[in-house]
């Protein structure tokens, strides 16, 4: 399931220049989808070593993994560990027994750095992807239901422009509408009739096959 859904809703996801992850096509198209099959085959790893296994900079593998855990798929940790892995209360145990012996002079001080874990949560991504396919099925009937059905959505900041069917992948779990993939600005919708007003009167039978489109979709889902 996490597999079908990384490439029904994070295909288009790209870590490319801003400093959050955002949909377009890039260089690195489908990075999402592959740390997502990455994490299926494992339980809880540490962040810097998936970045490696995955050949991936530790900075782009956090700017994802911070949209999976924002969209409730991923759970992260933060730990304070030694550079050798050992677990913070260790540390605590061998610094107290300095402590009580004293210490020696120019003994080497424990140094702790902050490891970041993280690992799929099956439960939230369950509901998560339930949710989606409820709120798009939802979409395709009531416009399947509109007799003004929306033909285009554009959107007002940019211009990028999208069919019915390429804005349902776009649907944000945050406010429930389209946002743009390009600049995140909420699009705006546009009827079959005024599409009309620009193409004319021969766009009956591509609105007559997007129709047909759309119900099949409905069937599959």
């Amino acid at each position: 399931m996490v597999k079908l859904a990384a490439r029904a809703f994070y295909d288009d996801v790209t870590t490319k220049g801003d400093n959050q992850p955002k949909t377009g096509r890039g260089d690195n198209r489908g990075i999402a989808v592959v740390v997502l099959d990455a994490l299926t085959r494992r339980q809880w790893v540490r962040e810097e070593d998936l970045a490696k296994e995955l050949k991936l900079h530790s900075k782009q593998l956090r700017r994802i993994l911070r949209l999976f855990e924002e969209e409730k798929l991923v759970t992260r940790d933060h730990r304070r560990e030694t550079a050798k892995g050992a677990k913070i209360y260790s540390a605590a145990v061998a610094a107290t027994a300095d402590t009580q012996t004293g210490g020696k002079e120019g003994e080497e001080k424990i140094k702790l750095h902050t490891h970041s874990y993280c690992c799929l949560d099956y439960a939230q991504i369950y509901d998560v992807v339930r949710y989606r396919m409820h709120r798009m099925k939802k979409k395709i009937k009531d416009e399947l239901e509109d007799k003004n059905t929306v033909q285009e959505y554009v959107c007002p900041g940019c211009g990028k422009r999208y069919n019915a069917l390429d804005a349902l992948r776009l649907v944000s779990l945050e406010d429930e509408y389209f946002h743009c993939e390009r600049c995140n600005g909420e699009l705006v919708a546009e009827s079959d009739k005024l599409a009309a007003q620009d193409v004319g009167d021969g766009d009956d039978n591509a609105r007559r096959r997007r129709r047909e489109k759309l119900k099949d979709m409905l069937q599959k889902m």
